[in-house]
């Protein structure tokens, strides 16, 4: 494919800026994360390895499971990803974001750090359902083949925070294609949808077709991404139904620590807020860190509640984008746990 880039766009919450693309041994700038379990925890775990088939029996007994997104690039050498603080019961799976821009540049796919990390977690956690993500910038089917040996069995296919007009795989559907072609039915294909319409496009109606053309494909799950309005994803879900898309759909929900992060994220991913809840969050941001913590938890809760006890709705998972903050999560699950069982 070319080497520069022809159009940036800002895709998913992962935006890089325009760098030079000189092919990288690894990325080592960073430290890989450490993560804590407890033997309890993982005895919990499903026997299944194919994330499909886990979300499939959670589903057929309607009981309510969530999954995490972390990230493997860390600046912290101390930072420790706690698992332990969710309860008696792990995540059901835990997928680990793509960098599109500096992972395209290294050269060996298994030193790309979200993949070294995962096949760490593969390894060292047997139980733990792993679900790396894969961006179309900078693959070529060489790239892909390289990718695929490492036998990952779930993956999250993303078009990618950047975009080539000369790269092979335009559009995540080609992806998705691609590997549903090779692996048959040996992998879950996760794929982003956007209740609020992808930012690039211009209506929704257009944006559904892509997904529809994804579900064709082969994908096996939808993960919604970032969006503050509980209607919003309600209809995007009665839109998947009566568009005949009846695979699982898991709601995609990030919880700000605090008004800097939340602010950046809106203007990273072009998300609007209803300006009465952007006021809420101003509010309580100038009460103090821990007052709207308390309220972004809470008010997350609520959309989330919202949106399964709606009416012919069906919806079972969440997964949080949690950006390395565990904290968050845990007080949404506290708030959630008032009311389900999750």
């Amino acid at each position: 494919m070319s080497s520069h880039m022809t159009d940036t766009t800002h895709l998913g919450a992962h935006f890089l800026p325009n760098v030079h693309t000189t092919p990288l041994a690894s990325t080592k700038r960073c430290y890989e994360p450490k993560f804590r379990f407890s033997e309890q925890q993982l005895r919990k775990y499903p026997e299944t390895q194919q994330l499909k088939i886990a979300i499939a029996e959670k589903i057929a007994k309607k009981e309510y499971f969530y999954g995490i997104e972390i990230l493997a690039r860390n600046h912290n050498p101390k930072l420790m990803l706690d698992y332990t603080k969710f309860g008696k019961i792990l995540p059901l799976f835990t997928s680990l974001v793509w960098l599109g821009l500096d992972y395209s540049r290294v050269a060996n796919v298994d030193k790309v750090e979200s993949l070294r990390l995962a096949k760490k977690l593969t390894v060292n956690q047997h139980e733990m359902l792993i679900a790396p993500h894969l961006s179309c910038y900078g693959l070529d089917t060489k790239r892909l083949k390289e990718f695929m040996e490492l036998n990952f069995t779930n993956i999250v296919i993303v078009r990618g925070d950047q975009y080539d007009s000369q790269q092979e795989f335009k559009y995540a559907s080609q992806l998705v294609a691609q590997i549903r072609r090779e692996c048959q039915d040996s992998i879950t294909i996760a794929v982003a949808g956007h209740p609020e319409g992808h930012p690039s496009i211009s209506t929704v109606q257009e944006d559904m077709q892509f997904l529809i053309e994804k579900i064709n494909s082969g994908a096996d799950l939808i993960i919604t991404q970032v969006c503050f309005k509980a209607q919003a994803l309600i209809d995007f879900i009665k839109s998947c139904r009566l568009n005949s898309i009846d695979i699982p759909i898991i709601l995609g929900i990030y919880v700000p620590d605090n008004m800097k992060s939340l602010q950046f994220l809106m203007e990273l991913t072009k998300i609007e807020m209803r300006e009465e809840d952007l006021q809420q969050y101003r509010y309580y941001a100038g009460k103090g860190s821990e007052e709207f913590r308390f309220f972004a938890a809470q008010k997350a809760a609520q959309m989330i509640l919202t949106v399964l006890k709606a009416k012919d709705i069906n919806i079972y998972g969440i997964h949080f984008f949690t950006m390395n903050k565990f904290d968050m999560v845990t007080k949404v699950l506290e708030e959630l746990r008032k009311c389900i069982n999750i």
